[in-house]
């Protein structure tokens, strides 16, 4: 026989009510997260696979103009003070430095 139910505060927790009388045994065996139909388990999470897999499971395609991994910075934000911050900040830290 085969009960389900799930994990709560640490407790086992049956889905529906056993006729198992007080004191029998039992094993728990977690479920894989495809038995469950649920999300992946920590297990599955941290299993190793190769680049080419990850690739796979997340749709990534190779690149075939290698301008479209070039980039760059959005046309809006070229000029945004960020390199006069950064000029600052050094600037303030030398002063302060002995």
């Amino acid at each position: 026989m085969t009960y389900e139910g799930h994990i709560e505060n640490g407790v086992v927790v049956f889905d529906r009510p056993v006729p198992l009388p007080e004191g029998t045994g039992v094993r728990v065996e977690p479920l894989l997260a495809v038995e469950r139909r649920e999300s992946p388990s920590q297990e599955e999470f941290w299993r190793n696979r190769t680049l080419d897999e990850v690739a796979a499971e997340q749709g990534v395609k190779p690149i075939t103009d290698l301008d479209e991994a070039l980039g760059g910075w959005p046309e809006d934000e070229l000029d945004d003070g960020f390199e006069q911050a950064v000029a600052s900040w050094r600037e303030a830290e030398l002063e302060q430095s002995p």
